[in-house]
């Protein structure tokens, strides 16, 4: 059922899919004032939490039409909630692990996804915001556009899925949750790693600087965005280095259960839960040379001639790989341009020599956050 909704959400067409993100552009502008104020204070910021705030505005506004002003109000309640889903002790850890991994237990030790502070602020906010575009009959080819569609075939079909909103709302919250944590963490890894490699991050805010300086109103556009080919290995290289769900749970499902021949004189029977190491494949010398190195330029076109990159897979592969890949991936590489767009990153004190991950975390999260200097570029204002 979410896959079928979020297919309808970014299985669009272009010009359609272009207006569902215009949004996204003013927010990554108001990710480079925020910024500013940031350099106005001090330069050693956290890094994750920036990033977080930003994911949250551009999840709420593109998907659900709310202004969480989470960039002006850290503490919202958006923001608020969406941190407290991925605050990782050891209860939640538990919870988590049971889900991916012993589910029949989830029921009977009443381990949730949500806290019942994040389930009641998401279940008012969602029914608020349906009931609010229904009576406006409104349109803006959003995730609720989508839910209201549902409601309302569900008023004249009583089996449809619908008629229970609580599902209706899970939806909303599952693609609230993945959508910002995910991308907040891979532009937090990624000024990680250019901080430390700042001959790499001098090419990309070229490579950015290049760009804004061509259009007219100092924002790209979708297509210039696309085509800035060391934003693109630099993601690709962070996800493979660092990637958000560090394996993937799959079931076999064929009658005839899969043999692993010739490799293996066994066969997986049907039913049986499958779980593939992404982390582990997308950091073996085997596939990737120097693994623990960040090299964003073994993804250029060239090397992949030499190169097997079918192991990375950090949203997935096959029929069954992420949805929300492309959207991902675009609103990371607004986040990156403006953040670079006027600043740039370098070690600080509290910078960690190598990234140290949290062990109890499911979605991959550095241990302690992720602390950078952060410096306005006095020569540039883009």
């Amino acid at each position: 059922m979410e896959k079928g909704i979020l297919s309808i959400l970014f299985q669009r067409k272009s010009s359609s899919y272009l207006n569902f993100l215009s949004p996204l552009f003013q927010i990554g502008r108001n990710l480079d004032k925020y910024l500013c104020t940031l350099t106005d204070v001090s330069q050693v910021h956290e890094v994750k939490e920036i990033n977080a705030l930003f994911t949250t505005d551009v999840i709420a506004s593109v998907a659900f039409g709310v202004l969480a002003n989470s960039l002006e109000d850290p503490k919202g309640e958006f923001r608020r909630n969406g941190a407290r889903v991925f605050q990782f002790n050891y209860r939640r850890a538990l919870e988590f692990t049971a889900m991916f991994f012993v589910p029949q237990l989830v029921k009977p030790l009443h381990f949730k996804t949500f806290s019942s502070e994040t389930s009641d602020f998401l279940r008012t906010a969602m029914t608020h915001v349906i009931k609010e575009r229904m009576k406006s009959a409104t349109h803006r080819n959003d995730l609720i556009d989508v839910l209201v569609n549902f409601v309302k075939e569900a008023q004249r079909d009583p089996t449809h899925f619908a008629n229970d909103m609580d599902l209706v709302i899970g939806q909303a919250a599952i693609f609230f949750t993945a959508g910002f944590e995910t991308s907040s963490a891979t532009m937090s890894f990624s000024l990680y790693e250019l901080a430390k490699r700042q001959d790499i991050q001098q090419r990309l805010r070229d490579e950015i600087r290049g760009v804004l300086q061509e259009s007219s109103d100092g924002q790209p556009s979708y297509e210039q965005i696309n085509e800035m080919k060391l934003l693109h290995n630099v993601i690709l290289e962070v996800l493979r280095m660092y990637p958000p769900l560090p394996f993937l749970d799959r079931e076999c499902t064929a009658a005839e259960g899969y043999s692993l021949k010739p490799y293996f004189d066994f066969t997986i029977p049907q039913g049986m839960p499958v779980y593939i190491p992404a982390s582990a494949i997308q950091r073996d010398p085997q596939y990737f040379p120097n693994p623990d190195s960040f090299e964003p330029d073994r993804f250029n076109p060239d090397n992949k001639l030499h190169n097997n990159l079918m192991p990375s897979m950090p949203f997935g592969i096959g029929p069954h790989n992420c949805i929300g890949e492309r959207f991902g991936l675009l609103q990371t590489k607004v986040g990156l341009i403006n953040f670079f767009r006027n600043h740039y990153v370098t070690p600080c004190k509290e910078t960690m020599p190598e990234m140290k991950l949290s062990p109890r975390a499911i979605i991959i999260q550095s241990d302690g956050g992720i602390y950078l200097n952060l410096v306005r570029d006095p020569l540039i204002k883009l």
